[in-house]
């Protein structure tokens, strides 16, 4: 984990100029109507990076909505805190697999490009299940699919490992985690698991 979390500290500036730039972003605004966010909604947004999400989040939740955010890199968090775009908004360092917040607060869980960055899968996602609502929608999400990613992370030794579980496995995961079976949408350009909290 201190790899990791080296690795992304010291790309942390910078990373969202060159990971995203115009055309991924036109990807990313049509990505995000998908996660269905309401006006009004508690989202958190589970490894934010440099908060790459966070607008588009606030949009969707609008004026009265919450958006948390935390990231393990602290680097990152200094990023994402540069978008805070409203005072119910909140982020700070934190780790997915034993999140500082209370059960059952959350309307949207979202996990964008950061799930095979956690050494242990079950355990986070446990941990995002706890913090959704009954009802709530947990959701992995990724511009690429799961063969893609593996390759993209494959260029990079700190992440070459940090990989997206086959779909039998990313479902068994779910069921044990406490929620439903999952959707999952595995495409070129997108992958996709999510399943409401019961």
């Amino acid at each position: 984990m201190d790899d990791q979390r080296e690795f992304f500290d010291s790309r942390a500036e910078g990373w969202e100029d060159k990971c995203y730039p115009p055309d991924v972003r036109t990807r990313l605004a049509e990505l995000v109507p998908e996660f269905g966010v309401r006006p009004g909604a508690r989202v958190l947004d589970v490894g934010t990076g440099p908060g790459v999400l966070n607008p588009y989040l606030r949009q969707a939740a609008g004026g009265e909505g919450t958006i948390v955010a935390f990231d393990l890199s602290a680097n990152m968090i200094r990023q994402a805190r540069k978008k805070r775009l409203t005072a119910r908004d909140l982020f700070f360092q934190g780790d997915a697999q034993a999140m500082a917040l209370p059960a059952e607060c959350f309307d949207h869980v979202i996990c964008f490009a950061a799930f095979p960055h956690f050494p242990d899968s079950l355990a986070a996602l446990r941990e995002l299940c706890r913090v959704a609502r009954p009802g709530a929608e947990v959701v992995i999400a990724h511009l690429l699919s799961r063969e893609e990613l593996a390759r993209h992370h494959g260029s990079h030794d700190a992440v070459a490992d940090d990989v997206l579980p086959p779909e039998p496995a990313m479902r068994t995961l779910f069921a044990r985690a406490g929620l439903g079976d999952p959707l999952v949408v595995d495409r070129p350009g997108r992958y996709m698991a999510r399943a409401r909290k019961p």
